[in-house]
């Protein structure tokens, strides 16, 4: 069935976000959102919330080469439920690991296109992006091992999955790569994110992040919404189709670090069903991821609302800048202050069964 994105999505998400914490029993703590604020240094935020829009030390040939680059990045950008696994295998995180195997693509001359993505297996995946597929286990016999599947396997396949349709998608479209795509996309958006994410979402399911839940729709569009603010902190300075004017209202790209710091800083209050998510970093359902992402979304929102409506400034000193606090920079600021030494033991939630984050 076609998924169509609701109108305004902005809207839609911050709507849907809020109902959702609201039916899933999670409390928004105002006294630790001032207490947040009121802790909050100008150095901190100058340092965590500027993001560089994901430039690498790469020779590409053209602005089109370097968007497919990006946006192959993020429609893959996922597999935080592997995190552990990861780690133990190569040294790299997730988003460590999507990087590393779209940067061998690029290196390599491996092509990009409609259909080579399309034609690409999890074997070929595995060796770009340095997933173990099988390790040599003892057997009972002395000095003899046997080789047995790596439980990196299944994400190894949802790689390939997603590149796989994306591949057909481009090809049904008739478009060269996913970057020419993203650039199309970016002319059509006139220079609003918000529509360029649209536009995203409606066209690759890899993009839909969206459920529903006691009867409620929520959306939550991660990986579009951040697309489009990655495009615009890179690109928007120097080519006019990524200057989206309306970044600004654009909400946070939820995962599970976000919701986790705002657990850890007390403006979320999880009910007794979820507490489970915050001891030593369990997993959860996809159910529960939602409603955990959602709530962040919310709280963000309302955090952004408290410092621009001014009800903050006899608390919070920092200078936003002339647009004030936007979700995006609190977004980055939040996930950026999470690799700090002091933060980065904190247990996080973690989900296998999802593409989205």
């Amino acid at each position: 069935m076609t998924f169509t994105c609701p109108p305004n999505l902005y809207k839609a998400i911050v709507e849907s976000s809020r109902k959702c914490r609201e039916n899933s029993k999670i409390e928004v703590d105002r006294q630790a959102i001032d207490k947040f604020l009121s802790e909050l240094t100008q150095e901190s935020w100058s340092k965590h919330s500027v993001a560089n829009g994901m430039s690498f030390p790469l020779r590409f040939e053209s602005v089109e080469q370097e968007a497919n680059t990006l946006a192959l990045i993020d429609i893959l950008n996922t597999g935080h439920g592997w995190r552990k696994e990861l780690h133990e295998a190569s040294g790299r995180g997730a988003f460590e690991t999507i990087v590393f195997g779209v940067m061998s693509f690029h290196i390599g001359s491996q092509k990009t296109n409609g259909e080579a993505l399309a034609k690409l297996t999890p074997w070929e995946v595995a060796s770009h992006f340095g997933i173990p597929l099988q390790k040599d286990v003892p057997t009972e016999i002395a000095l003899v091992t046997m080789s047995k599947p790596t439980e990196l396997v299944k994400f190894a396949k949802q790689i390939t999955e997603v590149l796989n349709e994306t591949g057909r998608i481009l090809i049904q479209l008739k478009f060269e790569s996913l970057g020419a795509f993203v650039m199309d996309a970016a002319k059509r958006a006139s220079g609003s994110a918000e529509k360029f994410a649209e536009i995203l979402i409606n066209t690759f399911p890899a993009f839909q992040d969206a459920t529903e839940l006691d009867g409620q729709p929520v959306y939550i569009f991660k990986k579009a919404l951040l697309l489009a603010s990655t495009l615009e902190r890179r690109f928007g300075a120097t080519e006019s189709i990524f200057r989206f004017e309306d970044i600004q209202n654009s909400p946070i790209f939820a995962d599970n670090v976000i919701p986790t710091m705002l657990a850890h800083f007390g403006t979320l209050v999880l009910p007794e069903n979820l507490q489970h998510t915050v001891q030593e970093g369990q997993a959860t359902t996809v159910e529960e991821s939602y409603r955990l992402r959602a709530a962040s979304v919310d709280v963000c929102h309302e955090i952004a609302r408290i410092v621009n409506s001014g009800e903050a400034k006899e608390i919070c000193k920092v200078d936003f800048g002339p647009q004030g606090m936007r979700e995006v920079d609190l977004d980055v600021y939040l996930w950026r202050v999470a690799k700090e030494p002091q933060l980065r033991k904190i247990p996080r939630f973690h989900c296998k069964e999802t593409i989205f984050f």
